[in-house]
């Protein structure tokens, strides 16, 4: 008897310590195209997010677009992530994007592009202490702004500085 009751606490604590250790936290990642002149396409807009924790570092992909979206000038285009590390662990983004249909053979040749703006991570809780709920959001740069990515191709996005 006694050995039943010490391998159901042992169950229980390796419970515990599993749920602990695969918390995931829900994002809504905002993506706005940049106003600069440029053709619009159909595509598919995919993020890796890059984060550490101070020991291990870590890489989840995502395909934000799956079904294809047009993308054009001055638009906004949100996706909603589930992802293991916590918003302050995510140390970049890489944002790539690819055409929808590659048969057209003047693409094979010139790759069109996009331009991009900042990316925006959020995420929202309720706070058991204030009773509210907390909005937290965190913007990632290019190193130049708005940034060209051609298709097929991708760009790093790390956290904004605030002056």
């Amino acid at each position: 008897m006694d050995s039943k009751i010490l391998f159901f606490c042992v169950l229980i604590v390796n419970i515990y310590l599993i749920t602990d250790a695969n918390q995931v936290f829900n994002y809504v990642v905002t993506i706005k195209t940049a106003d600069n002149k440029f053709s619009s396409h159909e595509g598919k807009l995919n993020l890796d997010i890059l984060s550490s924790n101070g020991l291990t570092s870590s890489q989840e992909d995502f395909e934000l677009t799956p079904n294809g979206v047009k993308l054009a000038k001055n638009h906004v285009y949100t996706a909603n992530i589930a992802s293991f590390s916590p918003l302050d662990n995510i140390t970049s983004v890489y944002l790539g994007w690819n055409l929808v249909s590659n048969y057209n053979l003047f693409y094979k040749i010139k790759k069109p592009m996009v331009y991009f703006d900042p990316i925006t991570i959020g995420t929202t809780y309720d706070d058991p202490n204030s009773h509210m709920s907390v909005t937290l959001n965190r913007k990632f740069c290019p190193t130049t702004l708005p940034i060209g990515i051609k298709s097929g191709k991708g760009a790093s996005f790390h956290p904004c500085i605030s002056n």
